[in-house]
């Protein structure tokens, strides 16, 4: 395999397009500032990818010559590999990155808006924060020393992430006082048997796993409500810790409760107390899924296991 494309030569290209992308915003240029971060990020991604197997840079579509390439059978004159949101996408199928996270999908549409003369940025969006708070995660995910991988930069790289945990802190214990408030004032003057009663009426919650040929799978938990104290819903994807014998764990992606209508999405998850990861169990501590089930779902994080009929357990 080209050099190019090995783990080493993709973090060292990562880490040079994340201090320019740096040095860039210290001028305040943003414009070589996004598309800096956003080539960064893309090698970083693919530095992941390619750690577990190069075959997941490929692209699924024309000419043979990409696989020939990785394979070593002979060099491609024009090399086609995916792009930066296919390679991010692999990665949250893979439960490296979350399912959603919206400020990353609009730096890189930023970033190859700037490439195609498109770009338009609103004032409002801190592209520094998501580049650091991303880039932080897939090194964390590589077992990257942080401090190496941003070298100078890595103190202002600190008090950004510092400030974005307390932005989200603020923003998260505000709105679960709101929620409180709401849904305190709604009942306000009543008996405690109307709270009661309209608890009892919400929908009656369905954990375990979500199938759909439209969509990745999702498994639902239960979750105490950071808010008011009930049981809400928490979602989330294929688990990234799979035991014989024990229930796995999955990354929560973003709760919802159905009583105060709190809702959590993303990194605000870890503000309000839930942690980052949760075992498949329903209320009463019973497994939702059996070792099978968590077995196909974890080495295929797609489904695709899950939706065929007549798996045979034994292969697991």
């Amino acid at each position: 395999m080209d050099d190019s494309l090995s783990f080493e030569s993709l973090l060292r290209g990562a880490r040079k397009f994340a201090c320019s992308a740096m040095e860039a915003h210290s001028e305040e240029d943003e414009e070589v500032f996004l598309l800096h971060a956003g080539v960064s990020i893309e090698r970083l991604a693919k530095a992941a990818l390619v750690r577990k197997s190069p075959f997941l840079l490929m692209e699924l579509k024309g000419r043979d010559d990409t696989l020939y390439h990785l394979t070593g059978v002979r060099r491609a004159a024009k090399l086609r590999t995916i792009g930066a949101g296919q390679a991010i996408g692999r990665l949250r199928d893979m439960a490296v990155l979350p399912q959603r996270d919206p400020d990353l999908d609009e730096l890189i549409e930023l970033r190859n808006g700037v490439a195609h003369l498109m770009a338009s940025v609103d004032d409002a969006f801190d592209g520094l924060s998501v580049f650091c708070r991303v880039t932080n995660q897939l090194l964390d995910h590589l077992s990257q020393d942080q401090g190496f991988y941003w070298g100078s930069w890595s103190t202002l790289v600190s008090i950004t992430l510092n400030d974005l945990s307390e932005k989200v802190e603020r923003d998260v214990a505000r709105r679960i006082e709101q929620a409180r408030r709401r849904l305190k004032l709604r009942f306000e003057g009543l008996p405690a048997e109307a709270m009661e009663s309209y608890v009892a009426t919400r929908p009656d919650l369905e954990y375990g796993l979500q199938i759909s040929k439209e969509s990745a799978p999702k498994v639902f938990l239960p979750q105490k409500c950071p808010a008011c104290g009930n049981t809400a819903m928490v979602i989330a994807g294929p688990p990234v810790i799979v035991r014989k014998g024990e229930a796995g764990e999955s990354q929560p992606e973003s709760m919802i409760c159905f009583v105060c209508h709190f809702t959590l999405k993303g990194h605000e998850m870890a503000a309000a107390g839930i942690p980052s990861r949760v075992p498949l169990v329903d209320a009463a501590g019973a497994r939702l899924l059996t070792d099978v089930e968590e077995f196909l779902w974890h080495v295929d994080p797609s489904g695709d296991d899950l939706l065929e009929e007549g798996a045979d357990p034994a292969d697991s």
